[in-house]
């Protein structure tokens, strides 16, 4: 019996797909590099981007490592938000500083008092 697929399931799997399109990973590849068994591994790559499967919190750490994003990029509200955290990623230090100066302009937090649990506490 053929499962239906969300569209968010949808548009998890094709950003899986177009970060390792980007990181120049075959399917296969993919799941060997995150401890898949190499009989499996592409099946199950297939799968989480047709939406068929979806992987748990952990199988997402490892792909989001192996394909060297962050594992907000799978999860963001748009596309727009997904992109940019993409290309933040990628960016140089330089380029982060100047994007961190042009959104404190942006109403919003105070930049003296970030989230607690902010992931940028724990990378600077």
């Amino acid at each position: 019996m053929k499962r239906d697929t969300s569209e968010l399931d949808q548009q998890w799997g094709a950003r899986l797909k177009r970060a390792r399109l980007a990181a120049a990973l075959s399917q296969r590849k993919l799941g060997v590099g995150i401890g898949l068994d190499e009989t499996a591994a592409n099946a199950r790559i297939n799968r989480y981007e047709t939406g068929v499967h979806r992987p748990d919190l952990l199988t997402v750490r490892n792909i989001a490592r192996e394909l060297g994003v962050l594992v907000a990029y799978f999860y963001a509200e748009s596309d727009e938000l997904a992109d940019l955290i993409y290309r933040h990623e990628r960016a140089s230090a330089s380029v982060r500083k100047s994007i961190k100066k042009l959104l404190e302009d942006v109403p919003g937090l105070p930049a003296e008092a970030p989230l607690k649990h902010s992931p940028n506490k724990l990378r600077e």
